[in-house]
């Protein structure tokens, strides 16, 4: 059974449980009210699968379940999540969610309406923190600028996901609100229809993206979107399903390699600067090439790439696309790259268009080794300022 076939399926469910119904070809379940959750949890508990009917809630979160012990949700159980209802995985908590491909994990609202509840918010590091094959819908209500989406990953805090759903949220689906949170799995997940982003993580992050997600149907905006940061540990960043997008400004103090076919879509004023410490390594293929483009098609639109007194040989841009930007007024930067304090870097079959500034500005103490099969188009004050 694919991903997809699992998200028709929890579409199908969710449609049908609102439909009354007397007879579950089961038997007649024994228990007949499903078991409210609410309150402060510090005791382990396990969710059991507590009726025969698939259809039928096994759980009602009402209020704010605050989870202070290892909770384990059983394959198969339907949670509901009363209006503005929340999970939320304290410190000394876990929450385990790991359904199966025929017997997923649901956890709905008590109307099928997006964003008619808050979130599950993670603010623990437990390694048991899991969401897998899990059909999430109808939350992102919080108006809390820390919990906006129907899953939130606190700093400090993991969790894996994978082969699950988000769907109808009335803010993000998935976001990473802390530079220090962990991401210790991501894979062959389905967001849609979310009003924000599917996703949005920081830069710290971002190595735990891939192709295997879908994203890209329904949502405000179908990008991966991806705030800056300061980032000191080594990354690499694979493609992913549709783009990434890059916003405000990124310091790579680390060994940063972007793989071919990655596409990053630059926010406004949005600026990657690696420093003495880091390198950045932007290598596509002649048939795998990697776009860094502005978010709208508008010269000047994001600011620069700035080799920032990194001279690792490492920095080597190849078989890449670089365009929009070149915003900055800085004397340093004015460019959609730049290379200064002695940084080095050197370039090969890629193109650098429609910059407001230059294409590549070189400081006199800097260099720039020009491998050959580049290209330079419509950048305002020309190709390259050394």
């Amino acid at each position: 059974m694919t991903l997809r076939n699992l998200f028709l399926f929890g579409l199908l469910a969710l449609l049908f449980a609102a439909c009354d119904s007397d007879d579950d070809g089961n038997g007649v379940d024994p228990i007949v009210e499903p078991i409210v959750l609410s309150g402060t949890q510090t005791e382990p508990l396990v969710l059991e699968n507590l009726f025969n009917d698939p259809l039928l809630p096994d759980y009602i979160v009402n209020g704010t379940f605050r989870i202070d012990g290892p909770v384990t949700v059983e394959p198969g159980v339907r949670i509901v999540m009363r209006s503005n209802a929340r999970i939320d995985v304290r410190s000394s908590g876990s929450f385990s969610a790991v359904g199966t491909i025929d017997q997923p994990i649901f956890i709905q609202g008590e109307q099928n309406v997006r964003g008619f509840w808050d979130y599950i918010a993670f603010q623990s590091n437990n390694p048991n923190n899991r969401l897998e094959y899990c059909i999430i819908s109808n939350g992102g209500a919080s108006s809390l600028s820390s919990f906006p989406a129907s899953v939130v990953v606190r700093d400090n805090a993991q969790v894996g996901m994978r082969n699950s759903v988000i769907t109808e949220s009335a803010r993000n689906g998935f976001i990473v609100n802390g530079n220090n949170a962990t991401i210790s799995a991501f894979e062959n997940n389905s967001i849609s229809n979310c009003d924000q982003h599917p996703i949005r993580i920081r830069f710290t992050q971002i190595e735990a993206m891939n192709e295997s997600n879908d994203f890209t149907s329904g949502n405000g905006f179908n990008q991966i979107r991806v705030d800056g940061n300061t980032v000191d540990i080594p990354l690499t960043i694979n493609p992913v399903a549709g783009s990434y997008l890059i916003t405000s400004t990124t310091r790579l103090n680390s060994a940063t390699t972007i793989l071919p076919g990655v596409i990053f879509d630059m926010g406004p004023g949005s600026r990657l600067d690696i420093r003495n410490t880091g390198s950045l390594e932007i290598n596509g293929t002649p048939t795998n090439r990697i776009i860094i483009r502005g978010d709208e098609a508008a010269k000047g639109f994001w600011d620069y790439i700035h080799y920032n007194g990194s001279n690792s040989p490492n920095n080597t841009i190849r078989y890449t696309d670089i365009s929009y930007g070149g915003g900055s007024s800085l004397s340093c930067c004015g460019a959609l790259v730049a290379v200064s304090s002695s940084g080095s870097l050197s370039i090969q079959e890629s193109s650098f268009s429609n910059s407001q500034r230059w294409g590549i500005t070189v400081s006199s103490n800097s260099t720039l080794e020009d491998l050959g099969g580049n290209e330079f188009l419509d950048n305002n004050s020309g190709d390259i300022n050394n």
